[in-house]
């Protein structure tokens, strides 16, 4: 069986002290990924990450399909000129874009984009798609990987190849396109938090925050041990930008000619992994829930003396029958120690153990221990699979309400930037306060308080809550009459 240098020891960190510690160990020694690939700022994937992305995809892609979306692959590649179609798309994104400009020994006419994303991709083609009002709406997905040319990296945090689902949406009506973003902020929301038990915060960005050629941008922030947010997914509406720019007409009921209005969302499944990792985790390692965990279940004998073989045995039967029932299994039979293998099996998240041992065995029993709260629970063996899903679900309703539980008491309220200074430094979390302006006039006072608060950064107003500003409010920053309540934090 595989291990690390780590796995001979407990693991042994304390992720509120020193996340950025934890965070850069156990992404390496719970082997998900590799970062000694010989390109910068790209990592190679592992088994136990792989499978916890095909879980996240699994999740989120037969909401897309239930709510009409269809799936398909683009190319790679987009030419230079459909970038340039969009003017204020391509000043977001050029600096980002890694080129192609050679094949073989010929140079390209024209250089190509790794897509850093693939709006200037599907509205070509929605050019050729969409000719009369009974091709809308047009919704399509697709799951790939997309390259940008980032700085500093961070592996599921930032990197220059990252994964991710893309939704690109047509429709008659600007209230249908608007009604999109809704049902895109509701399916993300649902899916982190009743499946992987992240709550997700989403709030409508400022006007000079939105998405490069938007129209109104809706993100969703998840609250790291740091104290900094994580932005793991976008949805925007892009009104006629991008339909005008590339002549993506039809023709109406009336015989009148119109540009659809489109959308775009981008779930951030490498993201979603880092946040999975860092709210759930403990000074363990890794702890996973058990919808997506890759291993649910470890069976570890506890083989000693004349029964050893036959424990060991029962051990694999067992594991067998729980294979055939459905649920993601090993059996640990490998000549380590019982207490190799819980550090080893615990570290790497799996949400449950079985121990078996002569006494069990006896009996017809297991011990199963809950990855979380390492509460153990005896249960007869017939039972097991129902009882490893109960298990199951009560641990994700533990996650759940911890998450939450931590997520509200870093919600802070501040009535000066000094305030809102202080929370940062010392508590972190979002900071909710009263501002002048989430249009563009308002930023001006953001860009003052980004730089007083050394990265505090307005992530804008909450959205499904109607939050207006106390009577003779003033902005926190300029003193002028408050128009609306923002949230402001650091993020990464």
């Amino acid at each position: 069986m595989a291990s690390t240098m780590m796995a001979q020891r407990e693991f042994d960190l304390d992720k509120r002290k020193n996340f950025s510690e934890w965070y850069n160990t156990i992404i390496y020694a719970s082997g998900l990924i590799d970062g000694r690939y010989n390109v910068a700022g790209f990592v190679v994937h592992k088994p136990l990450a792989t499978r916890l992305m095909r879980g996240i995809y699994a999740l989120l892609e037969p909401e897309l399909e239930a709510d009409g979306h269809e799936p398909v692959a683009f190319p790679t590649v987009i030419p230079k000129e459909n970038f340039e179609i969009e003017k204020e798309h391509v000043a977001g994104f050029v600096p980002q874009v890694f080129w192609v400009t050679k094949g073989g020994g010929e140079e390209f006419a024209r250089p190509l984009a790794l897509r850093p994303t693939s709006e200037t991709a599907f509205y070509q083609m929605f050019a050729l798609w969409i000719k009369a009002h009974s091709d809308l709406p047009m919704k399509f997905y697709q799951s790939c990987t997309v390259f940008r040319y980032e700085h500093e990296t961070l592996p599921f945090i930032r990197g220059r190849e990252f994964h991710w689902i893309e939704t690109h949406d047509a429709f008659a009506t600007a209230k249908e396109a608007l009604g999109q973003t809704a049902t895109d902020n509701e399916i993300f929301s649902r899916v982190l938090f009743d499946h992987l038990g992240v709550p997700v915060t989403v709030f409508k960005r400022p006007q000079w925050d939105k998405f490069p050629g938007g129209e109104e941008t809706f993100a969703y922030d998840v609250l790291m041990p740091d104290g900094k947010m994580l932005q793991c997914g976008s949805t925007h509406y892009l009104g006629q930008n991008f339909t005008k720019a590339f002549g993506v007409k039809f023709t109406k009921a009336d015989g009148g000619e119109e540009f659809p209005f489109s959308t775009c969302f981008g779930p951030g499944v490498w993201r979603i992994v880092a946040a999975v990792a860092s709210v759930h985790g403990d000074n363990k390692g890794l702890i996973l829930p058990f919808s997506v965990a890759p291993v649910q279940v470890a069976v570890v004998p506890i083989a000693k003396g004349e029964n050893a073989e036959a424990v060991v045995k029962e051990c694999r039967k067992i594991a067998a029958g729980l294979k055939k029932d459905g649920i993601r299994v090993v059996c640990d039979d490998s000549d380590k120690s019982p207490g190799f293998k819980y550090n080893y099996w615990e570290m790497r998240g799996v949400p449950l153990r079985v121990e078996i041992g002569g006494r069990e065995l006896e009996a017809g029993t297991a011990t199963v221990v809950r990855r979380d709260t390492r509460e153990k629970k005896v249960v007869p063996l017939a039972k097991l699979a129902d009882e490893l899903r109960k298990e199951g679900s009560a641990m994700l309703a533990t996650l759940k309400d911890a998450a939450e539980a931590d997520l509200k008491a870093h919600v802070t309220e501040a009535k000066t930037k000094e305030e809102v200074k202080n929370v940062l430094e010392s508590k972190g979390g979002f900071v909710r306060t009263h501002f002048c302006s989430t249009a563009r006039d308002g930023e001006a006072c953001a860009k003052e308080l980004q730089a007083f608060t050394i990265g505090g950064k307005v992530r804008g107003t909450l959205v499904n809550k109607e939050e207006k500003p106390a009577a003779g409010a003033k902005c926190v920053v300029c003193g002028h009459s408050a128009k609306t309540v923002v949230y402001v934090a650091k993020q990464y």
